[in-house]
């Protein structure tokens, strides 16, 4: 096993295939997945999607103009959610290839992890595999993190490719194209330029090093600053983010999503859709989560030199969760699909520490049982997808005290003909919230209905 191991690791013509094999197996019962949730306002009942004249009509006007491209092609098409369930499964293939990528080239950069020829890609497997991707890979509207993240990571592999090589086209070009394009399907990717500079500071390089290669890409954050700044859509959407809460609150909030989303990565027996989180507005009560941000931060400086696979990961974890979302909250505090980019560097610094604790048989035993555990937590996730009842059953096991997933829970009894079970979910949803509106309305609709 050894021995096959490390020939796996060193040649591209076996690992390529294991790795198509990896996604397939996983995410081959999401095929059968339905629209679900906001798959209907974005994609079914949006016109402006369902025409190449309306998506072009619309890019003047809305936002995530490139994400829509996708959503038009896979619509025209017209495979229905299959179709685009196809598109999702193929982005998340092209990820997987990307973390391997990165991974071989974040390995080359330190001696110690250099005998460890499998590490790139048991990573890129267990990216490949890990339940918690399933929202942004089998909730079709979930594409904008997974689409995103791929021009994102190909922009980061253009910028480190350009580094080895010394290729200016590479560094001005095509890294900064990349981000552009991954900026026209996610506002999210305004953090690439300091992903950037963390692959510098944690691979040898140095600041003043950095900034002189990564100039262009600064520069087009800049631009992207001002082009957001000055687009109503976009303005209007920051000036509502802005009035959410406080700064502190904000904070505080981004700590309790921040625990939360960890926890859901490590231990991800509990993948909710809708989680049950609440915007805070101060410290109170997170003591707990307040200590594990702390914690992890001390972690994240101590290994610096002896273990920077463990900073990396951290900081490219810090850098993705924080900064954004306190200057600009969300109202749905955390999604899982929110972990989609944060997974390759968590997933190498946790197989390289293994790596390092265990005997090379050991080790890859260990690491085939858990791609084993988390493949098997894949499909079963998948399942939930099957109907929208199916998801929002699991959703209320898990957010009960939440009135938004009784009511969803409910819509989908509504629209499967059940109408008892639809009344139930809403009568428990007003009497979580009795100004949920939605809940109401639906309850009149369904009595109306019944006359």
């Amino acid at each position: 096993m050894a021995v096959w191991s490390v020939q796996l690791g060193r040649s591209r013509w076996f690992a390529a295939p294991l790795l198509l094999f990896a996604v397939c197996l996983a995410y081959a019962n999401a095929l059968w997945g339905v629209f679900q949730f906001d798959d209907y306002n974005v994609i079914v009942n949006n016109p402006r999607i369902h025409s190449w004249a309306a998506w072009w009509a619309d890019t003047g006007h809305g936002i995530r103009p490139l994400l829509k491209f996708t959503y038009t092609l896979d619509w025209t098409l017209g495979l229905g959610a299959p179709g685009f369930h196809l598109t999702n499964i193929f982005i998340h293939l092209c990820n997987v290839y990307l973390v391997w990528a990165l991974s071989r080239r974040f390995v080359a950069h330190h001696a110690q992890l250099q005998t460890q020829a499998a590490l790139p890609w048991l990573a890129a497997l267990l990216f490949a595999v890990h339940p918690i991707h399933t929202e942004a890979v089998t909730y079709i509207c979930g594409r904008s993190s997974a689409l995103m993240t791929l021009l994102y990571l190909a922009g980061l592999l253009a910028y480190v490719a350009g580094r080895a090589q010394g290729n200016r086209w590479f560094l001005h070009a095509v890294a900064p194209l990349c981000m552009l394009l991954a900026l026209a399907v996610k506002e999210t990717a305004v953090t690439f330029p300091l992903a950037l500079l963390l692959w510098e500071l944690y691979n040898g390089g140095s600041l003043k090093t950095a900034l002189r290669q990564q100039w262009s890409s600064w520069l087009l954050l800049l631009l992207a600053a001002i082009f957001f700044l000055l687009h109503g859509a976009y303005q209007s959407q920051m000036e509502t983010s802005a009035g959410l809460n406080s700064l502190q609150g904000n904070l505080a909030t981004q700590v309790l999503a921040f625990s939360y989303l960890l926890r859901q990565w490590l231990l991800p027996l509990w993948l909710n859709i809708d989680p049950d989180l609440r915007v805070v507005h101060d410290f109170s009560g997170l003591l707990p989560q307040v200590m594990v941000l702390a914690a992890i931060f001390i972690l994240m400086l101590l290994p610096l030199r002896r273990r920077p696979w463990i900073s990396f990961a951290l900081a490219w974890a810090m850098l993705q969760l924080l900064p954004l979302y306190l200057l600009l909250p969300r109202l749905d505090v955390a999604n899982e699909r929110q972990m989609y980019l944060l997974g390759w560097p968590l997933a190498l610094a946790l197989l390289a520490e293994l790596s390092l604790w265990l005997r090379h048989r050991m080790f890859i035993t260990a690491a085939a049982l858990l791609l084993l555990v988390l493949t098997s937590l894949t499909v079963m996730r998948n399942q939930d997808y099957r109907s929208e009842v199916a998801l929002w059953q699991a959703t209320v096991k898990l957010s009960p005290d939440k009135a938004r997933a009784h009511n969803n829970l409910g819509y989908a009894y509504m629209l499967a003909g059940r109408a008892g079970a639809a009344r139930a979910e809403f009568v428990t949803a007003l009497q979580l919230d009795p100004e949920y509106y939605q809940a109401r309305f639906n309850l009149l609709r369904l009595e109306q209905e019944a006359r």
